[in-house]
């Protein structure tokens, strides 16, 4: 997906184009919460508004954590030389946690880009609190949160294969784990992801994806239609 003009994402940005808004109580983070306990533990709990393109930095607001509520957003860091390099997606429901202060003072600059128009939620000290202070939501954070350091555990590990071809369909399959759609063919993905964007995701750059990709298609690995990819082995097959 090709991004938008870039630029720091503003509360209530104009012409932003967000779907309907959805109950939070549809999220996986609010499972099992009623929605009235949802409408409390949400009020006055302010929102940001990403333009497609657009950068959030968690770093820079007062908020403990962010909730994605809206859009999909890529989580990136970028080192004096290379390109930025994709850590990760974060889909609605998703949080984001703020980076601790020695490491954003020495680390690389972790960011989030919007790959799509995205809202999150800024959500302070005081009102996590009251989110940690409900049983279920509790329960839930460390269920969503340990589900996203899984994910990160596993691109750490895809990241350590040397083989660009290998590390790329790796990092396929770990994608449809989340986002694929079995078909008849295969397993679809949607996420219509760039070239750019894939190359950010394993290390490498752009040319060499396309080759990449290339490859595994003559190796009817995958299937690339219209910028849609159906991966046609098992997700649980050995390469």
């Amino acid at each position: 997906m090709t991004g938008g003009p870039q630029g720091r994402g503003a509360p209530r940005a104009p012409g932003l184009a967000l779907p309907g808004p959805a109950p939070l109580g549809g999220l996986d983070l609010f499972a099992g919460v009623s929605p009235d306990t949802v409408r409390r533990l949400v009020a006055g709990v302010p929102t940001q508004d990403v333009p497609a393109g657009g950068q959030f930095d968690v770093a820079e607001t007062d908020a403990a954590c962010c909730v994605l509520t809206a859009g999909r957003l890529a989580l990136e860091f970028r080192t004096v030389v290379d390109n930025p390099r994709m850590v990760g997606l974060l889909e609605e429901g998703d949080l984001l946690v703020r980076p601790v202060q020695t490491w954003a003072a020495v680390g690389p600059h972790l960011r989030c880009r919007a790959i799509e128009a995205s809202r999150v939620l800024l959500v302070g000290q005081h009102h996590l609190e009251s989110w940690l202070a409900d049983p279920t939501l509790a329960a839930n954070v460390v269920r969503v949160l340990s589900a996203q350091i899984a994910d990160r555990e596993l691109a750490l590990a895809i990241a350590l294969e040397p083989r660009i071809e290998r590390r790329l369909l790796l990092k396929l399959r770990q994608l449809a784990l989340r986002w694929g759609r079995v078909t008849p063919d295969g397993v679809r993905l949607d996420l219509r992801l760039t070239h750019q964007e894939l190359a950010n995701m394993v290390g490498a750059v752009r040319e060499s994806i396309t080759l990449a990709l290339g490859r595994l298609a003559e190796q009817d690995e995958v299937r690339i239609t219209n910028r849609t990819l159906i991966i046609r082995r098992p997700l649980d097959a050995d390469g």
